[in-house]
């Protein structure tokens, strides 16, 4: 299982709700969660192999923005 982590503009319970079906119809995801209380919004994804693209997609398509997160050491998660 592989993990990515985006930067999103997410805010609250109700942007929550929003994304929600557009994450979900993402096949090859197994499990997400965005962190609210984090400054970043942080939208954690778990899936055998991700996709960026179609998240940072799905994501826009529900009318926010993600951005991929770098490590501490440059690296993407």
């Amino acid at each position: 299982m592989k993990k990515a982590v985006y930067k999103t503009n997410i805010n609250c319970g109700n942007c929550l709700s929003t994304v929600t079906p557009f994450l979900n119809d993402l096949k090859k995801v197994s499990e997400w969660s965005v962190d609210l209380a984090s400054k970043d919004r942080l939208l954690t994804v778990k899936a055998e192999n991700i996709n960026s693209d179609l998240v940072v997609k799905a994501v826009e398509q529900a009318g926010f923005k993600a951005e991929k997160k770098k490590s501490v050491l440059g690296k993407l998660f």
